[in-house]
């Protein structure tokens, strides 16, 4: 095979998702990191490394076309686009940190992560109401998540699991 014959990847993920589509989650990935610094005190400790956060959303969509024609599927929910991204993040490591960060942003990735499957989950909004008595057991579901995300097998199967089963969790407690 030569040159000629053969695709580019991006050229392959634009002929499974549209470019807008592609421009769109990227677009929207991209700002749950800016939002995640911002609302850090990392000063100039942490970074977000553009090109590795792009090799992050190029490997996402190369799952994601794999996984879409693999099982024939026309559209990819929300779930499975976060479940995917959270995981290749927590390969890749966007989030650099500076020589002398310290200890409290040695897991950033996994903290920049436990905050984009938080808002998969509806949990970011400020409008998310819970029981006072709950409270207790979010937080330890929280630090479970997060223990999880530091030190467990983070494949996007057992994320995209972990946010189905908050969204049927709601269904049940909404009942």
């Amino acid at each position: 095979m030569n040159d000629k014959d053969q695709k580019s990847v991006k050229s392959v993920i634009y002929d499974v998702f549209s470019y807008e589509y592609v421009n769109n989650i990227g677009k929207l990935l991209h700002q749950m990191a800016e939002r995640f610094v911002e609302t850090q005190p990392f000063g100039e400790k942490v970074f977000l490394d553009e090109v590795i956060f792009k090799y992050c959303l190029l490997d996402m969509f190369v799952d994601l076309a794999r996984l879409k024609s693999f099982h024939d599927i026309e559209l990819l929910n929300y779930i499975k686009i976060i479940s995917y991204a959270s995981s290749w993040c927590l390969k890749r490591k966007p989030f650099q940190r500076a020589e002398d960060c310290g200890k409290d942003n040695l897991y950033v990735n996994e903290r920049f992560v436990l905050s984009m499957l938080l808002d998969a989950a509806g949990a970011m909004d400020g409008n998310a109401k819970y029981a006072k008595v709950d409270g207790t057991d979010i937080e330890k579901d929280m630090e479970q998540l997060y223990y999880h995300l530091k030190y467990r097998n983070t494949n996007p199967q057992t994320l995209e699991l972990y946010l189905t089963g908050l969204h049927t969790g709601k269904a049940f407690y909404h009942v």
